[in-house]
Formats: C-alpha cells, sequence, structure tokens
C-alpha cells in the first residue's frame, strides 16, 4: 500500500463522516459497488446539501465492513 492511501485510510479513521472515497479506500470496493449498495438499500448516506457530496456515518460503514461489505 502506498504512503498517501494508508495516510487517507488513516485520516478516514478519525472521521466522523465519511466521503465515498473514504468508503472506497476502506471496505476495498468501487465507487461503483458503492453506489448500487446506496441503489440497493444496503448502504445508507446523505448529502450535506442538495445535489452536494455524499456522507456516510463511519459507524454505519464499520458495521457494513464488519458484516463482510457485500
Amino acid at each position: 500500500m502506498n504512503e498517501a492511501v494508508r495516510l487517507r485510510i488513516e485520516l478516514a479513521n478519525s472521521k466522523k463522516y465519511l466521503d465515498i472515497m473514504d468508503v472506497s479506500l476502506l471496505s476495498n470496493k468501487s465507487i461503483s459497488t458503492i453506489r448500487r449498495k446506496i441503489s440497493e438499500g444496503i448502504i445508507k448516506s446523505f448529502q450535506d446539501v442538495p445535489k452536494g457530496k455524499l456522507l456516510f456515518k463511519r459507524e454505519d460503514i464499520e458495521r457494513w465492513i464488519e458484516n463482510g461489505a457485500s
């Protein structure tokens, strides 16, 4: 793992809310897979502004990963 990715993962672990790139790095899933999981209702996201950045609660993503991220 390169240093930039390691640092990004470390930063993501310290945040209460994650963006889609954080979720991708932590789960080792592509952004398109994450968007599909949102559409399927498997992952819950919210936007901080209408049509803005998707955000995720860290504890929701941790639970999803612990349950196999499928």
